[in-house]
């Protein structure tokens, strides 16, 4: 008789050590006792009396093992947060830094550092800082440079606004720092710093600058010197991950070197060792960025793998990789990049065989069939983490991905050695360097004049129905031993539930309103009116463009049927901030009727009505919204002028306003706030409103 599913310890011991973890960062997050731990213990014991009584001792081995990496999961995630939360300097004080920088880039408002061996006010402290830097921010400083500056510091929290910044938390990054005056520096050489710089200056010395930022970002992944429209092109078009020092790039540098000694006739094991250690020194050089270091230890893993059984078992492998990356930081489960990279592997460890066949009967060529194989088995399997990652995934990915993935990897394997070359003999970079570059040029433009934007699929997450979804692949993969009709239908039942989900989440109920109510730093604030007749979107007069585009996306709403803005007289400028385009738009100004944007209609009435409810302005910053009866107001300012509604939205206080109930933007430790419990939604009906039900993060139900 077959086994349900062929059983593999490397695996198991993923599933273990990652459930773990997961369980503990959502107990975290919704600030759950811990409690659960307990129900290991009888649950392992019960496991080992029957493997005592079946005198197993390699059951009892592996049980003892998962368990260990179970609770190594769960424990590592509240050490890992709690030393985060541990922070010894004062939220917005100020202080003398000093500290060694290891990162410096830029974002479109200027430049930025981070740094390491920090000390305030003499005093070591534990943690990183990133530090946004002026643009006469005092000497030069590059990475190996110690700095020092007098600032404000604002200490991170690792959850608020409902938002988790994994690269924060995983570099450890607790504060943030605005110097108030120029900063000093002193020269710190630093190997991997000098090598990233000399490679930096050598494109942009030799190419154009737009030339020099796609290979400089091809080479380290250092993608800010993009231009935001060109990097668009590639997000849209699903091959951004080229620029990503991932799989794709360690692969390649391994396997360019593997080759090169083999012919060499170098032993198996000599050159694992070379090319596991010429991959980590590249990963220096690209700055040790996570998405690097996994996939080098992923990349390392496999290896030593291959050599011990001879036999490459690629779902052992990913599994294995997990486990050791995970053991490394178990936080790395909350990095998208680690996530998409873990799927995209074990989506083509599992599918690419069943696939391949499937091709092949339908007379598709070997080559064609396995590119297409291969490309599809990640698409699936990486489908959910990108929508929920990203709010978007580009259906023109699959075609774009077997053209040019394919072409891109041979540039790169032209690409590293002239690179290598042209540092050591500089004056043929130029020669060099155009080898490589023209062909870039080349794809590049034929990425942005597709418009792949106009190809991607968003508007739903899975949420919770993710785990259904792998499920569901897994079963159908024919990694369980059933018939294939009876997989089929597993499947197809476990689908429909999924889209019945899906469906619900965003639902708006028949003659109701769903208002969704978010913020982030710096008083973004927004709250979005989902009706049958269409989306209305209010904002204050300093919006995120960021996180208003993941709002929409993850409520599916990215067709705005109009705009309303809160805020003084910049108000109306508001809308350039916005990333979008909107027919209509909604201020509150008296006696102007200027029309400032082409294609755009701007109003000015005090009271309108819009996708079935009216809108009054009480104020610049204050607004009600009569919505199916029940009465919602929106202060964006530091007083509410709003004398009376069923639901007040407003920064941090309620004022001289009589509501039934209260949403706060910033304020903490209450039911109903953003900061704490991330987005909120309600749903306005029958002139009455009532909250969708959830968990905050401080425990209470809404």
């Amino acid at each position: 008789m077959k086994r349900f599913v062929n059983f593999r310890p490397a695996v198991l011991f993923a599933l273990c050590i990652g459930l773990g973890a997961g369980l503990a960062y959502i107990s975290s997050y919704h600030s759950f006792p811990m409690w659960w731990l307990i129900a290991a213990v009888p649950v392992t014991a019960a496991f080992i009396i029957v493997f005592i009584i079946r005198r197993s001792v390699k059951n009892i081995i592996i049980t003892a093992v998962s368990v260990a990496l179970f609770l190594y999961g769960a424990c590592g995630i509240c050490l890992k947060l709690g030393a985060y939360s541990d922070t010894s300097l004062a939220d917005g004080a100020n202080y003398t830094v000093s500290g060694a920088v290891y990162e410096k880039s830029f974002t479109e408002n200027g430049e930025y550092i981070k740094i390491d061996s920090l000390a305030a006010d003499g005093k070591l402290t534990d943690g990183c800082m990133i530090v946004y830097l002026d643009d006469d921010y005092g000497e030069f400083c590059d990475v190996g440079y110690t700095v020092t500056f007098s600032a404000q510091v604002y200490v991170s929290s690792p959850f608020a606004y409902g938002h988790t910044s994994s690269t924060r938390l995983l570099e450890d990054v607790r504060y943030t720092a605005y110097p108030s005056g120029a900063l000093s520096s002193d020269y710190g050489f630093s190997l991997f710093g000098s090598i990233n710089s000399s490679v930096r200056s050598l494109f942009f010395d030799n190419l154009d600058k737009d030339s020099a930022a796609i290979c400089y970002a091809m080479f380290t992944g250092n993608t800010e010197y993009i231009e935001a429209s060109t990097m668009d092109s590639f997000r849209y078009g699903g091959v951004a991950h080229i620029f990503a020092v991932s799989g794709q790039h360690i692969a390649l540098v391994y396997g360019l070197l593997s080759f090169f000694l083999k012919k060499l006739r170098t032993p198996a094991a000599l050159s694992a060792v070379i090319c596991i250690a010429v991959v980590f020194f590249y990963t220096g050089v690209c700055g040790f960025a996570l998405s690097a270091v996994r996939s080098a230890i992923m990349c390392a893993v496999a290896s030593v793998v291959q050599l011990m059984r001879g036999k490459y078992d690629g779902l052992s492998s990913v599994a294995i990789s997990f486990t050791v990356i995970t053991l490394v930081n178990p936080l790395n489960i909350i990095s998208i990049g680690f996530q998409l990279s873990v799927a995209a592997v074990a989506g083509i460890a599992i599918l690419n065989g069943p696939i391949c066949r499937l091709l092949g009967r339908i007379k598709i060529p070997q080559k064609v069939s396995s590119a297409v194989s291969v490309t599809l088995s990640a698409q699936v399997a990486t489908f959910p983490i990108l929508l929920s990652g990203f709010g978007y995934v580009s259906w023109a990915s699959l075609g774009l991905n077997i053209i040019f993935v394919p072409v891109i990897s041979a540039i790169f394997l032209i690409m590293f050695p002239c690179t290598l070359l042209a540092l050591i003999i500089p004056p043929l970079a130029q020669i060099l360097l155009l080898v490589f570059s023209v062909p870039f040029e080349l794809v590049t433009s034929i990425l942005v004049t597709i418009h792949a934007e106009e190809a991607l699929i968003s508007g739903f997450n899975f949420g919770p129905f993710v785990i259904l979804y792998f499920v569901a692949v897994f079963i159908i993969s024919g990694m369980v031993n059933l018939k294939f009709r009876w997989r089929a239908v597993a499947a197809v039942l476990l689908a429909a539930v999924i889209a019945v989900g899906i469906v619900l989440k965003s639902f708006v109920p028949a003659g109701g309103v769903r208002v969704v109510a978010s913020a982030y730093y710096g008083g973004s604030y927004a709250v979005l009116f989902k009706t049958e007749e269409g989306n209305v979107l209010v904002v204050s007069e300093e919006p995120s463009a960021y996180d208003i585009s993941t709002l929409l996306t993850e409520n599916g709403a990215e067709d705005i049927s109009a705009v309303v803005i809160l805020g003084g007289d910049e108000s109306l400028f508001a809308y350039n901030l916005l990333g979008f385009e909107c027919d209509e738009v909604y201020v509150n100004f008296t006696n102007i009727n200027i029309q400032p944007f082409r294609g755009v209609t701007v109003h000015y009435e005090r009271e309108f009505e819009v996708c079935g409810i009216n809108f009054e302005y009480i104020s610049g910053n204050d607004i009600t919204a009569d919505c199916a009866g029940a009465t919602v107001g929106i202060s964006c300012g530091s007083e509410v002028n709003i004398p009376s509604c069923d639901l007040l939205i407003a920064a941090d206080s309620t004022g001289n306003c009589s509501c039934a109930e209260a949403v706060f933007f910033d304020k903490t430790n209450f039911a109903y706030n953003v900061y704490d419990c991330g987005d909120l939604q309600f749903i306005a009906k029958d002139g009455t409103i009532t909250a969708e039900g959830h968990f905050s993060r401080k425990g209470a139900l809404l």
